[in-house]
């Protein structure tokens, strides 16, 4: 489907001819046409598959077309985060570039006066994270009452952060009439359906990938470490032998992502963390010289899994395993956008073999192991550990017969059946005695 042989408004078309959108994405081809027709949508896809521009282009071509019900905010988008607020901001100003609709970004962490003088100039369109536009639609400086389509975007991650009940208490508020677009990256969340029976009305739903699966241009690999200083001599290996534009590494806490930039510095590389107890205004600025190249290392909590979009990373390094499969395909799905190739490395010790397994066993496959020479794994191989063979005692030299006959017997009930001894001799282990993944201990 090309954006060309679409019915869309001059101007909006020539916007999107000018920001190089030719040609639909297979998202954006299967979920437009639902939007189009004005149905209301319930949508599953992969990361990265242009659901943005799926949701953005319909909407913003109903305003241009069609005339207002009445004076009220004409289009509402809900975002979980506000680093994904700003990147829809971004995309709605160049594709509303030189037209008539006024669009105005309400986030938490923002000037609140502000926002409210933006709101009663009613806006015709609004990027908002669920909190504060709640804030303000107590307050009564919203007004949805006249509303014509309402997106939510990410509902998994709305449900996650606790924004559930906002969005209904906002959809609520609403014009019933409304048009709902409702996406999430997985539909196989029961509390996330609810949320969606809630606010749509006979949705046509759209699946366009098994949400436990990586995409087939993403390449996955695991190096198996120690600890943490084992991984971190393994990622100074990763980033002096592995060409890469752009790289995004994430960690499970702010204190580690700190700490990681800070050692990535003492190595000669432009490394900045990236958390959600950065202020708002800092977040932004790291955001936007990170997509203009002035910063070659993010490392990022899963604050950025959720909210970045940019198309130029073209690896991952997961230094910590996500600490669930949902997070893992989010951090993943960062790299290989559009269709691009991408590569996503996991750096897994003992401690992180189950999450790796869940991994694993969701794929139905084994991520391929990355061996380095000279940084294998010491305490296990591949996650695992050869049982060493049971020391043999010497006998001692001389013994009286009291003591030879003691011993011998002691020998012989220590002694093993050889069929015992030969599955121990073959028998792998973890490291904290525990079994490695698919097998039994012995």
């Amino acid at each position: 489907m090309k954006f060309a042989d679409l019915e869309l408004n001059p101007r909006l078309l020539q916007n999107l001819t000018k920001q190089g959108f030719a040609k639909a994405t297979k998202a954006q081809e299967a979920g437009m046409p639902v939007a189009f027709a004005g149905q209301d949508l319930l949508m599953s896809a992969d990361t990265g598959s242009g659901k943005t521009l799926a949701f953005m282009v319909p909407a913003i071509n109903k305003l241009l077309t069609s005339q207002p019900i009445g004076y009220s905010t004409r289009a509402l988008v809900l975002t979980p985060t506000r680093e994904l607020a700003h990147q829809v901001l971004s995309l709605t100003n160049r594709l509303v570039k030189g037209t008539r609709l006024q669009v105005a970004l309400i986030l938490g962490g923002e000037d609140y006066q502000f926002q409210a003088a933006l709101l009663r100039k009613t806006p015709d369109i609004i990027i908002a994270t669920p909190g504060r536009f709640m804030e303000h639609q107590r307050k009564g400086h919203t007004d949805t009452e006249n509303l014509e389509v309402l997106i939510v975007d990410e509902a998994d991650r709305m449900l996650e952060l606790g924004f559930c009940e906002d969005v209904e208490m906002i959809a609520a508020a609403a014009n019933p009439a409304r048009q709902t677009l409702f996406y999430s990256a997985t539909l196989r969340n029961a509390k996330v359906l609810s949320m969606a029976n809630s606010l749509l009305q006979a949705p046509q739903e759209v699946t366009l990938n098994d949400a436990t699966q990586v995409q087939d241009n993403i390449q996955q690999q695991v190096v198996i470490c120690d600890n943490i200083e084992h991984k971190k001599r393994v990622l100074v290996w990763l980033l002096a032998n592995q060409q890469a534009t752009k790289r995004l590494i994430f960690v499970n806490s702010r204190k580690l992502s700190e700490e990681l930039a800070t050692f990535l510095q003492s190595h000669n590389h432009q490394a900045v963390a990236l958390h959600g107890e950065l202020p708002q205004d800092e977040r932004n600025q790291i955001t936007r010289q990170y997509r203009q190249h002035h910063i070659q290392l993010l490392i990022a909590t899963e604050v950025a899994a959720r909210g970045l979009d940019i198309a130029e990373i073209d690896q991952v390094i997961n230094f910590d395993m996500a600490r669930n499969l949902d997070d893992y395909l989010h951090r993943v799905g960062r790299t290989g956008r559009a269709g691009s190739a991408g590569l996503a490395i996991n750096l897994v010790n003992i401690s992180e073999r189950k999450l790796l397994a869940n991994v694993e066993q969701a794929q139905g496959k084994p991520l391929s192991r990355l061996k380095i020479k000279g940084l294998a794994a010491k305490q296990h191989k591949d996650g695992e550990q050869v049982a060493k063979k049971p020391s043999k005692k010497s006998n001692p030299r001389k013994q009286t017969p009291t003591k030879a006959k003691n011993s011998k017997a002691k020998n012989s009930k220590a002694k093993k059946p050889s069929s015992v001894a030969a599955k121990a001799k073959a028998a792998t282990i973890w490291g904290d005695g525990s079994a490695p993944f698919g097998l039994k201990k012995p």
